[in-house]
């Protein structure tokens, strides 16, 4: 043929393989010469097995340790950096604006967490905001708590105790 190919390497990744050889300025190879295999990598590891669910005890348990473990919670839908509805960043954003140290815990993560703290509030509703280790109510109350100073006053109070 005259491009120094033979039949071997008339197929398109023969001539591609070929035509990398000789633009980076060595011999070409046949093309039957190169492996298709893959790189050999290292075994990975198996994920851990998934944690079994929270039992409705193990939830209102973890939730009352909570709530008397910070002075100022926040149980809410999402993260304080990305809620994940309008009343959990507004309850958020009362809260930064304040500029006061405040805990979150996100009830989507755990589906046990997110059914026992309606139950442990007798609230129906998330988000929920517990300030000296008290329910003070969801995002309306917070809202009309912070426009009056009432919410100041409060967490100022149990912050200094």
């Amino acid at each position: 043929m005259g491009f120094g190919w033979n039949e071997d390497d008339m197929g398109i990744l023969g001539r591609i393989k070929n035509r990398l050889k000789i633009v980076a300025g060595a011999e070409p190879r046949p093309a039957n010469s190169f492996s298709t295999a893959a790189p050999q990598t290292a075994p990975r590891e198996p994920a851990p097995p998934p944690k079994p669910p929270m039992t409705a005890e193990e939830a209102t348990a973890q939730i009352d340790a909570d709530v008397k473990a910070h002075k100022v919670l926040i149980f809410l839908k999402g993260t304080r950096t990305a809620p994940m509805c309008g009343f959990s960043a507004a309850v958020i954003d009362v809260f930064d604006q304040l500029g006061v140290p405040y805990e979150t815990r996100n009830v989507l993560e755990e589906p046990a967490i997110r059914t026992a703290i309606k139950d442990y509030s007798d609230w129906p509703t998330i988000p929920q905001v517990y300030v000296n280790h008290e329910f003070i109510g969801g995002c309306d109350i917070t809202r009309q708590m912070h426009e009056s100073g009432e919410l100041k006053t409060a967490v100022d109070k149990a912050l200094e105790a």
